[in-house]
């Protein structure tokens, strides 16, 4: 049985939300921990935009009603431009990384990166979670909803705005053009609203989630692989790399920013991700479906997927599940620079959805140790599966 308490102390237990120093002492905390098992760890440094949610959050809050405003008072020209400039931006933001609101509150943070090196290296295995938290007023099922509501309301919004146009030009507006007008003007001011409550208005939550499930115990499951990996010897031809990110849940910007400058052009050698979310809540493993970000989806690599589950049938005795549901974690971020990928989640008892998390719920007494105990073997035996029959 491993010795948890340090490493759930630091990493299940208290809030550490992009921009903040509690952000920068967990930082240091883990780099200093690997470094004294013997690793060669590096604090990798990238620009983070803390508050870019939130602020996406005001925009299309801002935009929604805006919209409902100019429709009403009959500028129909400006509703249209809005109806076009704002989900681009927002866009651009989520779905590109592109800095669109600039330097406000940005800051430079950090990733944790432990390498063990290989003899000879012919093949890297990045195994990956993410340690910082945020607090939501919605958890990822509630905001679902939200989520899905853009796909009919920014092209009504449109079709209202290039319909009042057009009515504005006969003598009369009929009927069914006034109602598609009323339609897009409410629909666009709810989606506003929706869209501030799910991205911003945690803010505004006083009990901030300590993280637990999402993601500290996968992170104190991989310092533990590390430790381990550092007291034995090298791999014959697999270097093992332990990467714990920041900024995943400010839109995946840290492990987008990691993939564009590590992996812009292709790798050395061929390198495989293992994703790390919310491990701990049992020892049944399963690896999401689906990688998403707006406009675009990625499945898991299949060769990754055969290596999980030949080493899960074998340490489990069954096989391993791939859900019907999909995530949005940092593996899209490699997904997306062409570096296979794959993310292993845990099933909490009783539920195929974790609920409550990005709150004050996502607390320590979920854990179960003894999965904990059980991941950390299974991932020193997935390494050495790869090590001995290549990925």
């Amino acid at each position: 049985m491993t010795a948890w308490e340090p490493l759930l102390a630091k990493l299940a237990e208290t809030p550490r939300e992009n921009g903040t120093a509690a952000l920068h002492a967990t930082a240091r905390f883990l780099f200093e921990t690997l470094e004294r098992a013997g690793l060669d760890v590096a604090l990798v440094r990238f620009d983070a935009q803390p508050f870019a949610l939130r602020l996406a959050g005001v925009l299309a809050l801002v935009g929604g009603l805006l919209y409902w405003r100019l429709l009403r008072v009959g500028r129909a020209h400006a509703a249209l431009g809005v109806a076009v400039a704002v989900p681009l931006l927002l866009l651009a933001q989520l779905e590109w990384q592109l800095p669109v609101f600039g330097r406000i509150g940005a800051e430079s943070q950090d990733h944790v990166l432990a390498r063990k090196p290989a003899l000879k290296a012919e093949q890297r295995l990045i195994l990956a979670a993410h340690y910082d938290t945020k607090t939501d007023a919605l958890d990822h099922v509630e905001r679902a909803p939200v989520d899905y509501l853009a796909l009919p309301v920014i092209p009504l919004m449109l079709a209202g705005a290039l319909a009042a146009i057009g009515a504005a030009r006969r003598p009369q507006r009929p009927r069914w053009i006034s109602r598609l007008v009323s339609a897009a003007a409410w629909s666009a001011a709810v989606y506003g609203i929706a869209s501030f409550v799910a991205l911003s208005a945690g803010a505004f939550v006083r009990a901030r989630s300590p993280g637990a499930l999402d993601d500290g115990a996968a992170c104190a499951v991989l310092v533990r692989v590390a430790e381990e990996l550092a007291g034995r010897p090298a791999l014959a031809r697999t270097d093992v790399e332990v990467l714990l990110l920041s900024a995943e849940e400010v839109g995946v910007q840290g492990s987008w920013a990691y993939a564009e400058q590590r992996f812009g052009s292709p790798p050395e050698i061929p390198t495989y991700v293992v994703n790390l979310e919310g491990i701990g809540a049992s020892s049944e493993l399963a690896v999401l479906g689906s990688e998403r970000f707006t406009l675009r989806s990625f499945e898991p690599n299949a060769r990754l997927v055969a290596l999980l589950d030949a080493s899960y049938r074998a340490s489990f005795g069954k096989p391993l599940e791939v859900t019907a549901f999909g995530g949005a974690t940092d593996a899209r971020s490699f997904l997306a620079h062409g570096i296979p990928a794959a993310t292993l989640v845990s099933h909490e008892p009783g539920r195929r959805l974790p609920r409550g998390l990005h709150s004050v719920r996502d607390s320590r007494s979920r854990l179960d140790q003894a999965a904990l105990d059980a991941s950390v073997a299974y991932l020193l035996a997935l390494v050495a599966s790869a090590d001995a029959n290549g990925i």
